[in-house]
């Protein structure tokens, strides 16, 4: 993000001494080059909306110095491809569906486009399957061990910790499931021998899900 911030004093330097005539082609042409080395080194997304002298979509040529010509990328779809292909991988093997029903929401619903989700926007990673939970928190022998969706978490933020913040945490979903108030104790060293207030007949169930909201320079 550093790099991108830098960017408009980087032009003015480049340009220092230039012809009048001669700076907005050399502006556009710098600004092409440090567009395609920022690709490159991963700091930028090949998706990105572009701002010349606050006009959306005008090509670089068209700038009046001193600019600016600005890129702001689009990295959704990057971080919620991975976090969910992530997600798969790490997931059970048993019946599938588990593997299958990973989702991505904000809080307007259920997302199926990754491109339009808004720069600013709250974005969820989660299963609606009855039992991810218990899968989770390591409730039933699987064949994985627990703590999926912290995984998925440190994943996603060793990846793309300079743009979007991580943190897992457990909500409610529309329509999810209510729990039947029948206890079954862990097999895992430690668990609990009976329910919560969370977990009594009628209650609705929490989901874990990773929240990621995209940090904004």
């Amino acid at each position: 993000m550093a790099r991108i911030s830098t960017f408009e004093r980087d032009l003015k330097l480049a340009t220092a001494g230039m012809a009048p005539e001669n700076i907005a082609k050399e502006l556009a042409a710098f600004a092409r080059q440090e567009l395609a080395a920022v690709i490159q080194s991963g700091e930028g997304s090949e998706r990105y909306d572009r701002y010349v002298n606050g006009n959306l979509g005008a090509a670089e040529e068209t700038v009046v110095p001193p600019g600016p010509i600005l890129y702001v990328f689009h990295w959704w779809r990057e971080i919620v491809e991975f976090a969910l292909q992530t997600a798969v991988e790490r997931s059970p093997e048993k019946s599938g569906r588990y593997k299958r029903d990973w989702f991505i929401m904000t809080p307007g619903g259920v997302v199926k486009s990754f491109d339009e989700i808004p720069i600013n926007s709250t974005v969820i990673l989660t299963n609606n399957q009855p039992y991810s939970r218990k899968i989770d928190v390591g409730h039933m022998r699987m064949s994985v061990p627990p703590g999926v969706v912290e995984d998925v978490r440190k994943a996603v933020m060793a990846r793309f910790g300079n743009f979007v913040t991580a943190k897992r945490t457990m909500i409610t979903l529309p329509g999810g499931y209510i729990l039947k108030g029948h206890f079954r104790r862990g097999y895992r060293p430690f668990a609990r021998t009976k329910l919560r207030k969370d977990t009594m007949a009628g209650a609705q169930m929490t989901y874990p899900a990773l929240v990621l909201t995209m940090k904004v320079s």
